[in-house]
């Protein structure tokens, strides 16, 4: 029973450390969602999938704004879903 989760994925070719910080403040400013962050090696390339999960869909709608600005600011590559 209950609200079904919801998620959404968003694959970077970076590594954790690098984001770290900046996810750790995206995961205070959003209490309402749950943020995984899990390393990847996709084609020979390091990478990192972060996965938001919750009931609300405009609460991972807000999360995943948050990240993609800051991946903006640090010029992290999105890595396109195949």
């Amino acid at each position: 029973g209950g609200e079904p989760i919801l998620s959404m994925t968003i694959n970077l070719r970076t590594v954790e450390s690098e984001i770290a910080k900046s996810l750790n403040d995206v995961q205070e400013n959003n209490k309402g969602v749950e943020i995984g962050s899990y390393p990847f090696f996709k084609a020979g390339k390091l990478g990192v999938a972060i996965v938001l999960r919750s009931t609300d869909k405009n609460k991972i709608d807000k999360c995943n704004l948050e990240i993609l600005n800051f991946v903006k600011e640090k010029k992290i590559e999105i890595v396109e879903n195949n």
